[in-house]
């Protein structure tokens, strides 16, 4: 009987500890490069956007400029969760026609920036000029996709760094 009841609260204690909203938003990594964030919120999108890989299919990108605060912001968004997706255009649709290149960024103001974070996002990458040279990155989201992004992002940095 003791046996079921520890069995049965390590189960429950493991079932929340992966439960996904407690890990969701989590902040994953956190660096600076150097570059601009522009330009390297630019860069990840197009190499995001070029991975051919299925698990990246359903996901979304938007990349949003700050100019009032120098920063830059790449939400992945997982289409299958959007509200108000046509299942035409899905991208686990097998017959949908898939739109590829890059997308415009979106110029908006701070004040937007919290109001955009209503929708569930996959990953959110957070590009901010500290100085002239230098970007500070946050990531915050899944751990799987975060991770992607976040070795794209150390690419980039790194293609845009070799003179």
């Amino acid at each position: 009987m003791k046996f079921l009841i520890i069995l049965s609260v390590a189960g429950l204690l493991t079932a929340c500890a992966h439960f996904p909203g407690t890990q969701q938003n989590a902040q994953r990594f956190e660096e600076n490069f150097t570059g601009d964030h522009a330009g390297l919120a630019e860069c990840v999108v197009i190499k995001l956007q070029s991975d051919g890989r299925s698990f990246l299919r359903p996901l979304q990108f938007r990349n949003r400029q700050f100019p009032d605060i120098h920063a830059s912001e790449i939400h992945a968004y997982d289409t299958r969760y959007l509200r108000g997706a046509i299942a035409t255009y899905a991208p686990s649709n097998p017959d949908a026609v898939l739109i590829y290149g890059n997308p415009a960024a979106e110029v908006q103001t701070a004040d937007q920036r919290s109001k955009n974070d209503q929708t569930a996002y996959a990953f959110a990458l957070l590009l901010q000029q500290t100085d002239n040279r230098t970007v500070q990155a946050s990531l915050r989201g899944d751990a799987f996709f975060g991770q992607i992004a976040w070795k794209m992002l150390q690419s980039c940095a790194a293609s845009t760094a070799k003179p």
